[in-house]
Protein backbone atom coordinates (compact mmCIF):
# COMPACT_ATOMS: atom_id res chain seq x y z
CA UNK A 1 0.00 0.00 0.00
CA UNK A 2 1.24 3.53 -0.51
CA UNK A 3 0.96 6.57 1.52
CA UNK A 4 2.19 10.26 1.85
CA UNK A 5 3.75 11.53 5.01
CA UNK A 6 3.55 15.08 5.16
CA UNK A 7 7.11 16.59 7.62
CA UNK A 8 6.63 20.15 9.14
CA UNK A 9 8.74 22.14 10.97
CA UNK A 10 11.93 20.68 12.58
CA UNK A 11 11.27 17.81 10.86
CA UNK A 12 11.18 19.34 7.90
CA UNK A 13 14.04 21.35 8.23
CA UNK A 14 16.80 18.25 9.29
CA UNK A 15 15.58 16.36 6.68
CA UNK A 16 14.74 18.78 4.07
CA UNK A 17 11.83 17.76 2.63
CA UNK A 18 8.21 18.43 3.13
CA UNK A 19 6.67 15.43 1.91
CA UNK A 20 7.61 11.85 0.80
CA UNK A 21 5.54 8.57 -0.27
CA UNK A 22 5.84 5.25 1.29
CA UNK A 23 5.23 1.71 0.18
CA UNK A 24 3.89 -0.27 3.31
CA UNK A 25 2.40 -3.31 4.64
CA UNK A 26 -1.29 -3.78 5.35
CA UNK A 27 -2.02 -3.56 8.70
CA UNK A 28 1.21 -1.33 9.59
CA UNK A 29 0.50 0.90 12.72
CA UNK A 30 1.47 4.73 12.79
CA UNK A 31 3.96 3.30 15.71
CA UNK A 32 5.10 1.16 12.89
CA UNK A 33 5.40 3.95 10.13
CA UNK A 34 7.45 6.18 13.95
CA UNK A 35 9.85 3.11 13.68
CA UNK A 36 10.74 3.20 9.78
CA UNK A 37 11.20 7.20 10.02
CA UNK A 38 13.51 6.59 13.42
CA UNK A 39 15.17 4.48 11.31
CA UNK A 40 15.51 6.15 7.67
CA UNK A 41 16.61 9.37 9.57
CA UNK A 42 18.39 8.81 12.83
CA UNK A 43 18.95 12.73 13.05
CA UNK A 44 14.87 13.09 13.69
CA UNK A 45 14.61 10.42 16.23
CA UNK A 46 13.99 12.45 19.41
CA UNK A 47 11.68 14.61 17.94
CA UNK A 48 9.86 11.91 16.61
CA UNK A 49 9.37 10.72 20.40
CA UNK A 50 7.08 13.73 21.06
CA UNK A 51 5.18 14.57 17.51
CA UNK A 52 1.55 14.74 17.01
CA UNK A 53 0.09 12.21 14.10
CA UNK A 54 -2.96 13.59 11.62
CA UNK A 55 -3.79 10.70 9.10
CA UNK A 56 -6.40 12.42 6.51
CA UNK A 57 -6.00 15.53 8.46
CA UNK A 58 -7.56 14.20 11.98
CA UNK A 59 -5.30 13.24 14.79
CA UNK A 60 -4.67 9.62 15.64
CA UNK A 61 -3.26 7.40 18.23
CA UNK A 62 -0.22 5.30 17.91
CA UNK A 63 -1.69 2.24 17.28
CA UNK A 64 -4.26 3.93 14.56
CA UNK A 65 -3.94 1.02 11.42
CA UNK A 66 -2.91 2.94 8.39
CA UNK A 67 -4.93 2.48 5.19
CA UNK A 68 -4.19 3.25 1.23
CA UNK A 69 -4.04 6.56 0.04
CA UNK A 70 -3.80 8.32 3.89
CA UNK A 71 -1.79 11.27 4.14
CA UNK A 72 0.20 11.18 7.43
CA UNK A 73 1.31 14.64 9.00
CA UNK A 74 4.06 14.46 11.18
CA UNK A 75 3.09 17.94 13.80
CA UNK A 76 6.33 18.50 16.08
CA UNK A 77 6.21 20.43 19.33
CA UNK A 78 6.09 23.79 18.82
CA UNK A 79 8.20 26.38 21.06
CA UNK A 80 7.53 29.77 21.63
CA UNK A 81 6.54 32.64 23.73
Amino acid sequence: MKIKVLYFSSVKDKIKKSNEQFEIDENTTIEKLLKILKDKYPEIKDILENTMIAVNEEYKDKKYILKNNDVVAIIPPVSGG
